[in-house]
């Protein structure tokens, strides 16, 4: 199930309350220690691999499954360095809000060859940490971890 489809599914059951929402994201470097970074489809912005975690699902596999998805890399291991917690409520267009907490995790083992899905990701590209373009909020957190 996309995540799309996941927060679609939400919706329907939840209503339009504020709703709190878990997810994961990843520090990913190659060997030369420049970052992964992603631009999502229609925005300006470059952030790290991050998405919500399904009902149930632990939070080391939804970045297991978001790496999958929109990068297509695996992760063989990640070990966990924050849980992030919400500076604000968040509005999409629709209308719906929600608190996203998010587990920030260093990933130590990964294989394959980044290719964005073309569906969410519009881009993929390893940066060196003193040339990092605009960032995401998650993007700021990186730079702070990396400094």
């Amino acid at each position: 199930m996309s995540t799309k489809d996941y927060v679609r599914d939400l919706r329907a059951v939840i209503g339009p309350r504020p709703v709190n929402f878990v997810g994961a994201a990843g520090l990913i470097q190659n060997e030369r220690g420049e970052l992964l970074l992603l631009r999502r489809v229609g925005s300006e912005r470059w952030g790290l691999v991050t998405g919500i975690s399904e009902l149930g699902e632990a939070l080391e596999e939804t970045l297991r499954r978001e790496m999958r998805e929109e990068t297509a890399l695996t992760l063989h291991r990640a070990e966990l360095l924050d849980m992030l917690s919400p500076d604000r409520l968040s509005q999409v267009a629709n209308g719906d809000r929600f608190y996203s907490y998010t587990a920030l995790f260093r990933v130590t083992e990964w294989s394959g060859d980044p290719v964005p899905d073309g569906v969410e990701i519009a881009e993929l590209r390893f940066f060196p940490a003193g040339d990092l373009p605009p960032l995401t909020r998650l993007g700021e957190k990186a730079r702070e971890v990396l400094a």
